[in-house]
Order: C-alpha cells, then structure tokens, then sequence
C-alpha cells in the first residue's frame, strides 16, 4: 500500500480515461486562447466552426428521410395530423364553439365545420393581440406573423414555437439538405440578400414578426455570410447597394438567395445602375459618399472593407463586357440562385433566368404562407418549380375549380385528387385556422409516393372580374406576354393591372373596363392601334371576356406607359400601407385599393 501510495494520482487511469482527459484539458486550453486572440479572427474562427456544424448536420438528410417516409403514409399521418389537432384545441373557445369533442374522423369534422375564411378569425385575433388566452389555441401564441398578402392589407396569424419549429425542419432543412447534395460544396458560401425585420409587439407583449422572417432560426443563419451593419434610417436602397458591395467583393459566392425573385431583380437593377459607383467602392474600401449613411453605422461598414484595386480591374471588366450572364460571371463558382416563387413572380424570375442569371439553376425551395408551409421542391435544376406536399405539416383539402365559387362547396381529401386536375387549396393548420381557404389555385402534376405534386397558378384575389369573366393573374399575364410579342422591339419589363371601378372618377368612361400600366424596353410609345392588340389578344384567349365585350357591357381595355422606377415606388407604398419591410411584399400585380392605383396613375408617361 505505501508503494503504491507514493506513485503519482494519474497513473491509476485508463488509458481512455487519459485520453479523455487529455482532449478535454485542450479543448478548454484553446477556447481561452481564443478568447484572449484577436478579436476578429476569433470570430470569425467560431463562425466557420458554426458553419462546419451545421453543414455536417445537413449532410446526414435527417428531414429528407423524414419526409421520405411521411409521403409513403400520407393518408395515415394526415387523419392523425387533424385528430390531434382537434384534440389539442378542443377546450379553446373556438373548439367549444364548434364542438370539436364531437368530431372523431375525418367525414365528422368536414360535414360539421364549414369552410372559413380570413374575416371568420378577426375577432379572435384582435382579442387574442389584447391579452385575451385560450381563444384560437391554448394559452396564447408565441407570436403573430404579421403577412401582407399581395392586397397591402396586413393580416396576423398565431405561430406557436412547435409549429415554428416543426415547419423549419420540414421545410428549410429539407431545402437546404437538397441543394447541399444536388450542389456539392454550394454552401461553402451563401450570400443572402435581406432586411432586418422590424420587432414589435402586441399590446400585451406578444412579439409580430414578418412573414417570411419568422421562420429564420439561428441554427441555420450559420450557414449565411456574416450579416452587414445597417441602420434604421438607411433607404432600400442603400441597405441593398452595401449589401450588393459585400457580395461583389467575394468572387467564390456559390449561393446567393433572397426572400422572393422579384427582390434579386431590384438588386441586380441597382447593380446596372451604380455600377461604376461600387467598383470604386471595392477599389478604395469605403463607402460611397452620395450615400446618406449615420457616421457611426458608415465606419462600422469600412471597417469591414478592405480596399482591392485587382477585384475592382476584374468586375470592372465584365461590366463593360454587358449584363447578359453577369452573375455567373461575377460569381465563376455560384451553383444556384435561391429565391421563393409568389403570385406574379413569373416576369421577375423569367428576366433573370434569361438575362441576368443566364446559365445558372433558379430554385424556389418551398411552397407555404403565413398560415404554414405546404410543400417542398426537390428538384432544384428543374426550370418549372414544383412542390411535394408535406403530409405532416396541415391537414389539406381540395376544392374542384369549377366549383370553387360556391360559398360552400365540397372537398377532396390529398388521397382523393387527381394527376394534371386545378384545385383550390384548404388547409387546417396547428394554430387556430380550420377548413380554411387560402385562395390558391394549384394543379396536381404528379405524385411522390402517396402525396401529390403541385404547381401554383394563381390566387384568386388576383383575378379580373367586373361582370363575372374571372379572368386569373396568370391568365392575364399569358395573354399580355402574346400581346407586347406583337409590338415589334418590345420587351415587358414589369406591369400591372386593376379594374376601373377601383379608380373611380379617375378611370374614365361608364363602361366598367380594365386599366393596365406597363414599362417597356425597346419602344418609347405605342399607338392606339397596338394598345388596342392587348383587348384583342384578351378576347381570343377568354370567350366570356369576348362575349361582354360584343355586348358592350365591358369596355375596351385602356393601357399606359409607365417607367419601371414606377413599380418599385408601388412596392414601397405596399411596404408602407402593411408596416412591413420591403422584402416581405409580394408583388401587387391585380390592384385592388384606391391608395395603390392612384399612385401609379400617377406615374403613366403615355
């Protein structure tokens, strides 16, 4: 016992037990060395570190394999997915109101619960926002989305922390899991172009946060580079242009991703614009003075650059080449533009993909709202965006389109649609909202396993409609794409449209008509004549439209020239109305309120 007792503590360990030790004692030694390094490039050693983890956790497809498996039992995981949400809610005022006990199947709950609509959750939402608990869900939500829609009309929706959570896992990892195994090595580095979200709060302090902003979460911002300094005061445009000026001076971006397409064509067209200004920029490593940015945030962005006179000589010589293809070749190692699809994004991302981004993939990742996600598109090298239902995330239901102007007309189960088939979409969510009618209309492509395939078509509060025509946003835009092929050197560069009723006085003439405003490239006006080509091509594609306008009781279609300044000016008008930042607006391309159409009556050049 004495010999044993004079030899040294460590040397009754094991050899793992050692090794452990070991690894723990420098482990801990280079954590406060790197507290103690420099500043900067200890932060920037734990954000690579960051990154590192999350790229390993994507790599092992976990909520790919998931959603693998929920597709192959897509009936079985949609009645328990509406079960238990019944059962949850079933003690709110909104479940004892509509006797959700009762309700055991399926059949029981879409015989006795009507379908709803916005209007049909106002009350609640507002008492909810003043305090009031145990209204839509149980307690009160985590927070209100706050969504604009493409009215300008902001609404909320409840959002509790599990369906945050649950539509981050099913949507984005599987997003970012795709492009991590369709693009090797394209989130080594991903730019992502944005807005800070506003933090605001309810009366009683429960946070409203835009949609989509909402569903970012911090695990998954490590993949992005890190963000730069803005400041409140600072103009969308300057935010995006010092944005864009960081982009520029990475040459090895392999992602560039943004809220909507519609966003990264106002940043490439600010790109055109100032480019001269920002190759400057790079080549000096300061801020352009014609810029109103706060001193304070102004030196924490130069701080950031570091002035690269070889950078600059390389963009410099590609801008001077022309903009077809630029992004590829600003970016020789970017893989994939990431962006979501939204009604009357198809203009936007159509530019793009034939000009800008020229030779490079556009993925729309996701297919969802405020009020959930719905799909996922697993086929980001696809031209046309197509999305799997997610069996876990709502409860969906379908409304044949023809029947889809009844106020209550009969629904179809996801395994009851059919391939190639346009339905309007119904979803019950876990957050309050039941049968609830979002206004989409999709088309079942296909099926992956048991869960149908959809591509979005239009919403119908997008449609035209002054005598009963119903004429959809995309319907529209087909006929107006024909038309501007006629007028020779003509290319669409944005537009937008409203009936007249909506203008008023303003619009003219007793017949009730459509007034549409359009920029072009190529043509400085137009004459009567070929103004008259769109009411034409619009009676040679919609009958009902044709039969109206031989009777007389539609007008012709009057059309006016706008500058294409004029539609960011109408986005930034939706911004302000709704209180929400410019990146979480969809475009308004049907409008319906007066504010917005006076405005871009406002701006017609001819």
């Amino acid at each position: 016992m004495g010999v044993f007792s004079s030899l040294p503590w460590f040397m009754f360990w094991t050899g793992k037990t050692m090794y452990f030790v070991i690894l723990t004692v420098v482990t801990v030694a280079s954590l406060l060395l790197l507290l103690l390094w420099n500043g900067k490039r200890g932060n920037q050693w734990m954000s690579e570190l960051k990154r590192w983890r999350s790229l390993k956790v994507l790599s092992k497809e976990k909520q790919r394999k998931t959603l693998e498996e929920d597709t192959c039992n897509a009936q079985k995981i949609q009645e328990n997915l509406l079960l238990e949400t019944l059962y949850y809610h079933q003690d709110t005022e909104y479940g004892l109101q509509h006797s959700f006990r009762d309700f055991q199947d399926v059949h029981s709950f879409q015989k006795n619960h009507p379908l709803t609509h916005y209007n049909d959750y106002k009350d609640y939402l507002q008492r909810t926002s003043q305090g009031e608990e145990n209204l839509l869900v149980p307690g009160r939500p985590s927070v209100l989305v706050a969504s604009p829609g493409t009215s300008g009309n902001r609404s909320m929706v409840p959002m509790s922390n599990k369906s945050r959570s649950e539509r981050v896992l099913q949507g984005r990892a599987v997003y970012l899991e795709t492009v991590y195994n369709t693009f090797p090595g394209a989130l080594e580095k991903v730019f992502k172009f944005t807005f800070p979200p506003p933090i605001n709060q309810s009366d009683v302090g429960i946070p409203i946060v835009p949609y989509p902003s909402a569903l970012s979460v911090k695990c998954m911002q490590d993949v992005y580079s890190p963000p730069v300094p803005v400041h409140p005061s600072m103009s969308h445009h300057e935010v995006l242009y010092t944005q864009l000026l960081f982009s520029l001076k990475d040459p090895d971006l392999s992602v560039i991703e943004a809220n909507f397409f519609w966003l990264l064509h106002y940043v490439f067209s600010i790109l055109e614009d100032c480019w001269e200004s920002l190759v400057t920029d790079i080549q000096k490593g300061r801020l352009s003075s014609e810029l109103k940015v706060p001193l304070e945030t102004r030196k924490q962005i130069e701080d950031m650059l570091v002035p690269d006179a070889s950078r600059a000589a390389e963009l410099r010589a590609q801008f001077q080449k022309g903009f077809h293809g630029i992004v590829k070749r600003m970016w020789p190692r970017l893989q994939v533009v990431v962006a979501l699809e939204s009604g009357g994004s198809d203009l936007d991302r159509q530019t793009l993909q034939d000009r800008l981004c020229h030779g490079i993939p556009l993925y729309s990742p996701t297919y969802c709202a405020a009020e959930g996600l719905y799909g996922v598109n697993l086929w980001p090298k696809d031209d046309v965006s197509q999305y799997v239902l997610c069996p876990r995330s709502v409860f969906f239901e379908f409304i044949p389109v023809d029947t889809s102007e009844q106020e209550q007309p009969a629904t179809l189960c996801l395994q009851d649609v059919s391939a190639d088939k346009v339905y309007e979409l119904v979803i019950t969510n876990r957050d309050g909202f039941y049968r609830y009618r979002l206004g989409d209309v999709v088309q079942v492509t296909s099926f992956y396993n048991q869960s149908p395939v959809v591509k979005f078509l239009y919403r119908k509060s997008q449609t035209l409609n002054v005598r009963g025509e119903r004429i959809s946003e995309c319907g529209f835009y087909k006929a107006l794409r024909c038309t501007v092929a006629l007028w020779p050197g003509a290319t669409l560069l944005n537009y937008c449209c409203l009936e007249s009723g909506v203008l008023g006085q303003l619009s003219g003439g007793s017949d009730p008509h459509y007034e549409v405003f359009v920029a072009l490239k190529g043509v400085r006006n137009l004459s009567e004549e070929q103004r008259y080509k769109l009411d034409q091509t619009l009676q040679e594609h919609f009958p009902i439209y044709k039969s109206f306008r031989f009777k007389g009781s539609i007008g012709p279609v009057r059309l006016h020239l706008t500058s294409p300044k004029s539609f960011l000016r109408l986005l930034n008008l939706a911004s302000d109305l709704s209180a929400l930042p410019l990146d979480c607006i969809q475009p308004p391309r049907t409008l319906k309120h007066r504010e917005m159409a006076e405005m871009i009556w406002k701006q017609v050049l001819s």
